[in-house]
């Protein structure tokens, strides 16, 4: 057989054509290895290193990924539809469902999260200002208090003699509620210093409180219906108002400094390591079958090797490498 003849049957691009069988070959011998030949942690390791170097000294990343921001936020600025009209109707049923299935998190992890200094603060200035708010409502001169417009009797003749006395009376009564608001702001913040820590306990029960699961459903339903009924022009705009460049700059200096550390590849070798702990060794066929992914994983892999291998094989190099590969072995 020639190597013009050969390279002819190598074209042939047909089902369980030579290219076809061949790719078939590569994609079998790859499903019969272990998970960690495949993806080695130490070579992925490498590469996930020299991939952030590669990053992190382009002069360019920023500006594409400012360049890619802003085309999304056009895009999102212009679509009159919500996030649940974008999404296709299934996946939004799905996403209610999975959110109403009963789930009562742990309470340590739960307070773990919530009671951090930055949210107690918050927490305890929105508690306090609510209860100065009403202090000074309850606190003020009973003529101008709505409270009073619910007295009868003898309290209704004393706001009435208020009002009409002014002068000394309304200066004792202007006087007087000073020093309540006072007192009740003194106290309001006392109060809500001491009572901080029980209502994250508090806060922390209700989220967590198996005996609650079917309100904690109904609280994920609700933000989630809020989410899906958000319009996009909305996300768009406040898309808008986010530092891209400036994020991108703290993650990149964040980076660098954690690669520039003489523990970066091992430290994710190490990751990569565990995350193969349990099914490393196991060969990819068997993962895959056991994921109900290999039939898709085999003809996927085979239809995309095919379609790589059959422009190699119909270049002019290959047919010079062919050609040469055929010539005979000098002596």
């Amino acid at each position: 057989m020639t190597p013009q003849d050969l390279l002819a049957r190598l074209q042939d691009t047909s089902p369980n054509g030579p290219v076809d069988r061949l790719a078939a070959l590569v994609v079998e011998h790859e499903l019969s290895q272990p998970l960690e030949t495949l993806l080695p942690p130490a070579l992925l390791a490498r590469a996930m290193k020299a991939a952030l170097e590669g990053w992190l000294a382009s002069e360019t990343a920023d500006r594409e990924l400012a360049s890619a921001i802003d085309h999304l936020q056009g895009q999102l600025t212009q679509d009159p539809r919500t996030v649940r009209e974008a999404l296709p109707p299934e996946l939004s049923k799905g996403l209610a469902e999975l959110a109403a299935r009963r789930f009562s998190p742990d309470r340590a992890l739960v307070l773990s999260v919530l009671d951090r200094p930055p949210v107690r603060s918050l927490a305890r200035g929105l508690l306090l200002n609510l209860l100065i708010d009403f202090s000074r409502k309850v606190s003020a001169p009973v003529t101008e208090n709505r409270i009073a417009k619910g007295f009868s009797g003898l309290a209704k003749l004393a706001a009435d003699q208020a009002r009409s006395a002014g002068g000394t009376l309304g200066g004792i009564a202007g006087a007087l509620s000073d020093e309540i608001e006072r007192q009740v702001e003194k106290r309001a913040r006392d109060f809500v210093d001491s009572a901080m820590s029980g209502v994250f306990q508090q806060l922390a029960d209700a989220l967590t409180d198996p005996s609650r699961a079917s309100e904690q459903a109904e609280m994920r339903v609700a933000l989630l219906d809020g989410v899906l009924s958000l319009p996009l022009s909305r996300l768009g705009r406040e898309l808008s108002r986010a530092d891209v460049p400036g994020g991108a700059a703290v993650v990149r200096k964040g980076l660098s400094q954690w690669l520039a550390s003489k523990d970066t590849t091992a430290e994710l070798e190490g990751w990569l390591t565990r995350a193969l702990e349990r099914d490393g060794k196991r060969p990819v066929r068997e993962v895959l079958g056991a994921l109900g992914l290999l039939d898709a994983f085999q003809t996927l892999g085979r239809e995309s090797l095919r379609a790589r291998l059959s422009p190699v094989v119909a270049s002019e190099p290959f047919a010079r490498w062919l050609e040469e590969l055929m010539q005979p072995r000098q002596a």
